[in-house]
């Protein structure tokens, strides 16, 4: 009897022949097929067949035109003897496609700026086995994609079902190839069955005829429209939502779908995940199961259907899934004959196929930390939105630099338009991460943690009051190079330190109000500059010291006023300069004293009036000059008294007295001058000696100058009229005097030049030594 199906093994084929198979085979789903073979051999090594290939050949209606399917022997065990006393050993092997070896491999792993069909096609390249790209449509590159915690075939799996991606496999004798499709036009018309006809179960046909004896259709209520959304926040306020809506012709068939959290950034990649969502809900609106005797049928080709007795079935199919029940006839004689069975589901080609989406999003259970990571010799490594990069703990492939993932967004205490709190997290500290919606691919950093290597500022747990602040100076900063903002909260040690590691600018736009309930302490090292726009008031209520070590230069464009209530000491060591550009007005209720251990010089380009309502004492230790350019007038309301203990002398080439009484108190006065005009009525001279003299000590002629004539003297209460008279051709002078209110007669008495020095007489009052110049001067 010719066999129908044959199985190839390593093994040579009469060392395993084939029995039976069951198995599925379908559109995105990983064919398994339970494969029964008989051996003589009892021993065969189990291991050796594991990996293998093993191939079934199957007799088809279409002459030298076999069908394969061709798998790898992932399980194989002996299932005992055949019916229990046949000579041979049962064995079992478990077929399944080369993506199934995908399951036995798990990872976590970054992949970034790949679209998913570079992902999955890297993933594949790790096995090396044959698959094929017939794809049509174009798939936008995704800026992160991360497996996590799932096998590769979950990863690939779940990639491909969101896209929209299917597969099937091409089975020939030497391999089976992976077919990526998403489009009608992967799919090509069953070899040798392009067109299958029907015929009903009750009709009786040759056990050897190839056709569908059971034909069950069924349509079902879908969704009608399909609504994706998602949120980009580089484009905050613009709408992803994409609608796509195609209701069948039937009653409640505009059912919508909603789906927040699309898995897209742009409203054009939108559209096509909406569409593709539609063919995926509305994929099972109408599906035929059947059973046939078409040896060729198998999933992802498409054949026609004709004879229905149902018009409409009529048409192109695809067949999205096939349950093989092969049984091979006994090899001994007599036995029973073979079965040949497929039963199928299939859809119109009208209706565009799509996987469902089964496979689980992986969810990381709740936050998990990071490392913060960037460019060899950086400290900071952020984008304008404040992101940084960061390697988590479970990617084994990252290398700790600006490649290890994604710019991640980083929560703050306060985001808002361009005002709240900034902390950029710097490379090397950990990050606490969480997940938006769960989505590995969505990650965003809500905190930050300390480590061994990333220490707090605070020695903890002693300082465990302190709280705050403390930055660190960037590039090359040590902890000594900080600001910081620190609370000391120890009860009775209560503290806020403000420290800026190089300049402090404070802004109050308003009104800034400072107290301090003790002592305030500020030391500035370098210059201070305030400028008051609109004025300054201080309020000292318990005295103020300042001490000045430099010059002070201050500027009053304005007016200014000084009151001081209570007195007033100023000490400058130094020099001290003051401009008034203006009048100034000073008014002191009380006293003032003021010292001065230099010299003083006072400049006055204008008028100066001083008016002293009581005493003026002014004491000068050395010398004083006065200098004055023009009229020098003194008004002296009351006595004027002046105390001269060293000479005093008055040069000048005129000096008139006026006055209604003059008294000239000193033991010794001398006056040089060369004109002396005394307008005097009454003349008092209290005095020993009285000269008014210049003494010339010429031997030439001399001429008449001036006469010098007085009409009374009162000369210790004794009233004496004087008068000289002078000749140009005498050598001398005459002196007339009469005593008043005397006995002694008229004293006339010529003294010559020589002897002018010294003349008088005794007086009864007392001893009066008497001189008399005369002014002359050199003649021709």
């Amino acid at each position: 009897m010719a066999r129908v199906v044959r199985a190839h093994t390593p093994l040579d084929e009469s060392q395993l022949l084939f029995r039976s198979m069951r198995g599925t085979e379908g559109l995105s789903q990983l064919f398994e097929f339970e494969v029964d073979l008989l051996s003589p051999d009892a021993g065969i090594d189990l291991k050796s067949m594991l990996g293998k290939p093993l191939v079934l050949e199957i007799q088809t209606a279409v002459a030298g035109s076999p069908r394969f399917l061709n798998g790898q022997i992932v399980r194989f065990a002996a299932a005992g003897r055949e019916g229990g006393t046949s000579r041979h050993t049962v064995y079992r092997a478990t077929v399944r496609p080369w993506l199934w070896y995908l399951t036995r491999s798990s990872d976590n792993k970054i992949f970034q700026d790949k679209s998913v069909v570079e992902v999955i096609e890297e993933v594949f390249s790790d096995y090396g086995f044959a698959y094929e790209n017939k794809l049509c449509e174009n798939y936008r590159q995704w800026e992160y994609c991360v497996q996590y915690n799932e096998s590769d075939f979950a990863f690939v799996s779940r990639l491909m079902e969101l896209e929209g991606i299917y597969y099937y496999f091409k089975h020939d004798r030497n391999q089976h190839t992976l077919v990526l499709a998403d489009d009608l036009s992967a799919h090509e018309p069953t070899p040798g069955y392009e067109t299958v006809d029907y015929f009903a179960a009750d009709r009786d046909i040759s056990e050897d005829l190839e056709v569908i004896r059971e034909w069950q259709p069924s349509e079902e209520i879908r969704s009608g429209s399909y609504t994706v959304n998602d949120f980009n926040f580089t484009t905050p306020k613009g709408d992803l939502s994409n609608v796509r809506a195609q209701p069948r012709q039937h009653d409640h068939a505009d059912h919508e779908i909603y789906e927040w959290l699309g898995d897209y950034p742009s409203p054009g990649d939108g559209e096509h995940y909406a569409r593709v969502r539609l063919e995926e809900v509305q994929a099972l609106a109408q599906r035929s199961a059947g059973h046939a005797t078409v040896r060729g049928m198998a999933p992802g080709y498409r054949f026609n259907m004709r004879n229905s007795p149902r018009g409409e079935d009529n048409q192109e199919h695809l067949v999205v899934a096939v349950s093989y029940g092969l049984r091979e006839g006994g090899y001994a004689s007599g036995a029973e004959p073979g079965e040949y069975d497929f039963n199928f589901v299939v859809q119109p080609t009208a209706l565009p196929f799509r996987a469902p989406r089964q496979t689980p999003l992986p969810r990381t259970g709740g936050p998990q930390t990071a490392t913060v990571v960037g460019p060899e010799g950086e400290e900071i490594w952020t984008d304008e939105y404040g992101r940084v990069k960061v390697q988590f703990h479970w990617d084994r492939y990252g290398q700790s630099n600006e490649n290890s993932s994604r710019f991640v967004r980083v929560s703050h205490i306060w985001a808002g338009e361009r005002f709240g709190g900034v902390f950029t997290p710097r490379i090397g500290q950990e990050v606490v991460v969480d997940f938006i919606g769960g989505r590995v691919d969505r990650p965003v950093i809500v905190g930050r943690v300390y480590n061994a290597d990333q220490m707090p500022p605070f020695a903890l747990p002693g300082e465990a009051t302190k709280s705050g602040v403390v930055t660190r100076s960037s590039k090359g900063g040590s902890p000594a190079n900080a600001n910081a903002l620190v609370f000391e909260d120890a009860m009775g040690a209560e503290q806020i330190l403000l420290h800026a590691e190089r300049n402090l600018d404070t802004e109050v736009e308003a009104d800034e109000t400072h107290t301090t309930g003790a002592t305030r302490t500020t030391l500035i090292k370098g210059h201070e500059s305030a400028t008051y726009e609109s004025g300054e008031e201080r309020h000292i209520t318990a005295g103020a010291v300042e001490t000045i070590d430099g010059g002070e230069e201050r500027t009053v464009t304005g007016g200014a006023t000084e009151t001081v209530t209570d007195g007033e000491k100023r000490t400058i060591t130094g020099g001290a300069t003051e401009t008034i550009t203006g009048g100034e007005t000073r008014t002191v209720n009380g006293g003032i004293v003021e010292t001065v251990n230099g010299s003083v010089q006072l400049t006055v380009n204008g008028s100066t009036i001083r008016l002293v309502s009581g005493s003026d004492i002014r004491i000068v230790g050395g010398g004083r000059i006065e200098i004055v350019n023009a009229v020098d007038t003194k008004i002296v309301l009351g006595p004027d008294t002046t105390v001269v203990t060293g000479p005093k002398i008055v040069d000048a080439p005129t000096i008139v007295h006026n006055a209604t009484n003059y008294t000239l108190n000193t033991s010794n006065y001398t006056l040089n001058a060369d004109v002396i005009v005394y307008n005097v009525p009454d003349h008092t001279v209290n005095t020993d000696n009285h000269f008014h003299w210049r003494e010339k000590n010429y031997h030439a002629s001399w001429v008449k100058k001036s006469q010098f004539t007085a009409q009374a003297y009162d000369i210790y209460a004794i009233k004496v009229m004087l008068s000289v008279t002078t000749f140009t051709s005498l050598n001398g002078i005459f002196v007339n005097m009469a005593v008043v209110n005397s006995n002694e007669n008229i004293w006339q008495k010529k003294i010559a030049f020589a002897d002018l020095k010294i003349v008088g007489k005794h007086l009864s009052k007392g001893a009066l030594r008497l001189a008399y110049g005369a002014f002359w001067v050199r003649g021709n």
